[in-house]
């Protein structure tokens, strides 16, 4: 399996304007997951740092985040060419050197790649299954430099919920994404029934523990509770 599924590669490479669409409305919360991992870069990342944007889209989120920080080196790898031209005019305000992969993140992933001191992947790992996100993670660990950063914002369930219900409760989000028309919104929730996958908040903590890291915390629930953000140490 590759991250990049059918579903997901027709969705955000033909259609980028839906994807667009979901983030500008905030309908994931994305503003509050970047802010908190300003706020990681700031007080708890390396400085300067190397850091490797996994599944980078079009980076606007990413430069927000990183605008201000001691950033040193920017890689960024996306299956889209077309998100990957807009990421290189977004990175021009930052004050280190860029890096672009066009690729699937687990071909990327899967060579030599230089070491990083922030690993960063938002609402694409929940892609994998449960043991193709442990493969990732320890992948991920061994690219880290010691006393790096894994950091994560992704499909989550409270404890004691299986998929079938956290789908449920993502389908009760239609009434609010006001900026969606009947078909779009359709096209994102077939997308999401076919290709995501939440684990529990206990299930992060443990591919943590059994990918090798130190230490793993909760740094920032979305506020409807399908998505939350970790903090993995090496």
């Amino acid at each position: 399996m590759t991250a990049a599924d059918a579903t997901t590669v027709e969705l955000f490479q033909q259609d980028w304007k839906l994807y667009r669409k979901m983030v500008d409305n905030n309908f994931l919360f994305h503003r509050e997951a970047y802010a908190a991992l300003h706020e990681v870069l700031i007080n708890d990342a390396a400085r300067p740092f190397r850091f490797l944007d996994i599944a980078c889209g079009d980076a606007s989120a990413s430069v927000g985040a990183l605008r201000g920080t001691d950033i040193a080196h920017y890689h960024g790898i996306d299956f889209s060419g077309a998100a990957l031209e807009l990421a290189g005019k977004a990175l021009t305000e930052l004050n280190c050197t860029v890096k672009f992969e066009q690729r699937d993140f687990l071909e990327a992933l899967a060579g030599v790649v230089e070491q990083v001191d922030v690993a960063w992947i938002g609402l694409s790992l929940h892609h994998l299954q449960g043991m193709e996100k442990l493969a990732f993670m320890r992948t991920i660990r061994n690219v880290l430099a010691p006393g790096g950063l894994f950091l994560i914002y992704e499909n989550t369930s409270p404890d004691g919920e299986d998929r079938e219900n956290w789908l449920r409760r993502w389908d009760l989000q239609k009434p609010f994404w006001t900026a969606y028309s009947e078909d779009e919104w359709n096209a994102m929730a077939a997308h999401v029934h076919a290709a995501d996958f939440p684990e529990t908040d206990a299930t992060w903590h443990t591919l943590g523990r059994e990918a090798g890291f130190a230490s793993v915390r909760e740094v920032f629930a979305a506020p409807t509770d399908l998505f939350r953000l970790y903090g993995f140490s090496k």
